[in-house]
């Protein structure tokens, strides 16, 4: 369960993926080329998670921050699990609207 504390404990590694990745120029270009067309946010979600795993070497060990605080674990715990269960959780976390609206206000 995501909870406020930990929402907060993710949020500084949060900034820094958004900061690393350049997330602001992502969102301007992938708008900028679907001008006058309507994007779904489900093929929106899928390309953004994509374009993440896609420059994850970037920001890995923010990836291994934020998941360690969600499932309680040390990082390098996280370092050492099985892949599959890093990125469900990453993906759960960045699934939840709560979290993500949260995230996304503290970001602006």
């Amino acid at each position: 369960m995501l909870t406020t504390e930990k929402a907060f404990d993710m949020l500084p590694n949060v900034v820094d993926l958004y900061d690393k990745l350049d997330l602001d120029g992502y969102r301007k270009k992938v708008a900028e080329e679907n001008k006058g067309k309507s994007l779904d946010q489900m093929s929106a979600g899928i390309n953004l998670f994509k374009f993440v795993l896609k420059n994850s070497g970037k920001v890995k060990n923010e990836v291994f921050e934020i998941v360690a605080v969600f499932e309680d674990k040390a990082v390098e715990e996280i370092k050492a699990q099985n892949f599959i269960t890093t990125m469900n959780s990453f993906k759960e976390i960045f699934s939840d609207k709560e979290a993500v609206g949260f995230f996304k206000d503290a970001i602006r």
